[in-house]
């Protein structure tokens, strides 16, 4: 799969990013495996993308606590809220009796996500906000505060989210 992400990344601009991790040790194995994929193409005179950004998902609550650690082994994070929330509230978000306690306590989520902008923005990288968080209108104004870089909402929610992030100070 890496090799055909880094083929791919030869014709336009693409991006590696790893889902659930827990630990900078699985990040320093991908890594690694990525660089033996760019010698192993370089050696075959196959085209691809020296400098693709490798990324990391945080939607673990252990990921956000290792967050400086992992900070200085990629290039960005883009935060996973909908599983974040899940695992962090104990709580199953797609039930509908526990839907309200999801969307009644974001802070604790609010409070790894600022850790995790922190970390990788001290390590000169940049942080992303993917799933319904993303397009919380009540939330974008602390999502700017904290200097978070890109969210990613559905297509229904990107006219409303760009009025609000355009008002934000």
């Amino acid at each position: 799969q890496l090799r055909a992400i880094l083929r791919a990344s030869a014709r336009g601009r693409l991006a590696v990013m790893l889902p659930f991790v827990i630990s900078p040790e699985e990040v320093a194995q991908s890594r690694q495996l990525l660089e033996e994929c760019k010698r192993e193409l370089e050696a075959e005179g196959k085209p691809f993308d020296g400098g693709i950004e490798f990324g990391i998902m945080i939607e673990t609550p252990a990921a956000a606590i290792l967050s400086r650690e992992l900070a200085g082994t990629v290039d960005f994070f883009s935060i996973g809220t909908n599983d974040l929330l899940q695992y962090t509230l104990a709580a199953d978000r797609q039930n509908p009796l526990l839907a309200e306690l999801c969307d009644r306590n974001t802070e604790p989520i609010l409070r790894l996500i600022e850790m995790s902008a922190n970390a990788i923005h001290e390590a000169g990288g940049w942080i992303g906000i993917c799933g319904e968080m993303a397009a919380d209108l009540r939330l974008t104004q602390r999502f700017a505060d904290l200097g978070i870089d890109e969210l990613s909402a559905s297509p229904p929610a990107l006219l409303a989210l760009r009025a609000r992030i355009a008002e934000c100070r």
